[in-house]
This record gives C-alpha cells, sequence and structure tokens, in this order.
C-alpha cells in the first residue's frame, strides 16, 4: 500500500510540475516578451522618490542580432534633460550631456549608478541577460488563476540560478508568469542580493498587458526596492516595434550627440 500510495504521488507530481525543457522555454518566452532581434520604442518614465518626482519620454534602440547588442537611449523631454543619451556598442558604454556637449566613458565602477536619478542603473539600461541561458531554473510552485482581464490562466513561479561561468550580477532571482492560450507573460521578477536570502531587494511588476508592435505584452513596468517601498520607478511603452532594420549608424557617437 505504501508503495503504490508513492507511486500514484510520483506520477500525479510528476504530471502537475513542469519539465526542464518546458520551465526553460517558458522562461525564454517571458523574457523576451518584448525584445526581438532588434527593438525600437518610445517610454514614458515616471520616478517617484521621497526627495523628488520626475518624469521622461524616452526614445530607445537595441540591435541583438549580432554577436554583440548595440543600444541606444536618448531623453526627448522634458527641455531640461533633452539630448542626454547613453550608448552601448563593443561592451562599452558611454554617455552624453549636451549642456557640456560632453562624452564620457563609463568605467566598471560606474555600472552600478543610479540612471536619470532613476531606480534603474546604468547597467540595467543596456546589460541584456538571457535568463534562459544564464540561469538554471526550477518551480517552485504552479497553481491555476485568472488574468487582470479574467481570462483563466496557468500560473508559475520559478526560480533561477546562475549556470556555471554565466555572466549574471545576481546570485538569485525568481520569475513569476502565466500561460493564458498562446501567451506566456510575465507578472513578477523578484531580486535578491544573496542565494541565501529569502527576501528580495528588489521587485519588478508587469502589468497593463495589451497588444503592441504585434505581441501580446505588458505595457507598464514597475521596478521598486526594499530599502525604500514607497518609492518606484514606472516605465510605460507608447509605442514598440520589433525586428525591423535599424542602421547601423544609429549606433555611433555621432548619433548620441545628435
Amino acid at each position: 500500500m505504501r508503495a503504490l500510495i508513492f507511486a500514484l504521488t510520483f506520477v500525479v507530481g510528476a504530471a502537475t510540475s513542469a519539465s526542464a525543457d518546458d520551465l526553460k522555454d517558458l522562461v525564454h518566452r517571458a523574457d523576451y516578451v518584448s525584445r526581438g532581434k532588434t527593438t525600437a520604442a518610445v517610454v514614458h518614465m515616471d520616478i517617484h522618490k521621497s526627495s523628488y518626482d520626475r518624469s521622461y519620454s524616452i526614445v530607445y534602440w537595441d540591435d541583438a542580432s549580432g554577436h554583440s547588442d548595440r543600444v541606444l537611449v536618448k531623453i526627448l523631454g522634458p527641455a531640461q534633460w533633452r539630448g542626454q543619451g547613453t550608448l552601448k556598442t563593443d561592451g562599452k558604454l558611454t554617455v552624453y550631456n549636451p549642456s557640456s556637449d560632453r562624452m564620457t566613458v563609463l568605467s566598471g565602477s560606474m555600472l552600478g549608478e543610479s540612471w536619470m536619478g532613476s531606480h534603474f542603473t546604468n547597467d540595467d539600461l543596456v546589460k541584456q541577460t538571457d535568463m534562459a541561458r544564464d540561469y538554471t531554473a526550477k518551480e517552485l510552485k504552479a497553481w491555476d488563476g485568472q488574468t487582470a482581464a479574467g481570462a483563466k490562466a496557468r500560473y508559475h513561479l520559478i526560480e533561477l540560478t546562475p549556470a556555471p561561468r554565466a555572466p549574471v550580477v545576481w546570485p538569485k532571482l525568481q520569475l513569476e508568469l502565466y500561460v493564458e492560450g498562446d501567451h506566456v507573460i510575465p507578472t513578477k521578477e523578484l531580486y535578491f542580493f544573496r542565494a541565501k536570502d529569502d527576501k528580495p531587494v528588489r521587485t519588478m511588476t508587469f502589468s497593463d498587458v495589451k497588444s503592441l508592435g504585434g505581441r501580446v505584452v505588458p505595457a507598464t513596468l514597475t521596478l521598486t526596492v526594499a530599502s525604500n517601498p514607497d518609492e518606484y520607478t514606472k516605465l510605460t511603452y507608447d509605442t514598440l516595434k520589433f525586428d525591423t532594420a535599424i542602421p547601423d549608424n544609429k549606433f555611433t557617437e555621432q548619433a548620441l550627440r545628435q
């Protein structure tokens, strides 16, 4: 009888738990839901801190079609910050300040500094970690639920630990996502300072799921940090395009200055 119960438990558990390949596919699809071989976007960023509130309109180009990612980010407004930008090419990060007409190549120690006063760092802005490639996935739990629109969905909470020699910053992540029909949508990313920690140091939530650029994507991303839980930085996509040709001259210091 004990053997029978064990066997039935094993079979039921195997049927309800995603396989390693299934988990990897879910992680990849959630990670790339708003990324393509090339990505172009206009984004609105709202920053709320105890000392100030600030908003920017941003244009963003990302070309991941080659051997290394190329990224250009520029501030469209307000006028006080218009023209400031960040360029990533060949692993080098360059920032431009139009008020001084000065280019600065950031050293490694500056990558962790805040970008434009937000809760995002310079490294966050341009680092393109591939979760399915750089992390090993383990399912913590799965359950049936509903989306914000009321549709039935299957939810998964997945823990990610770095693969050997993976070039990643975080020693542990947790990714919450749901599967609804053909769509895999992330709902939350939790970032842990140490692998043994139970509480994340920051949390990214995904909301406002809609059709943009021919895909169903979460249009709003909100980053909060545990040290200041009442603060946040919110990114909202205004426009989003995938897999369109971006000219090489877009990723130059001349384009950064223009």
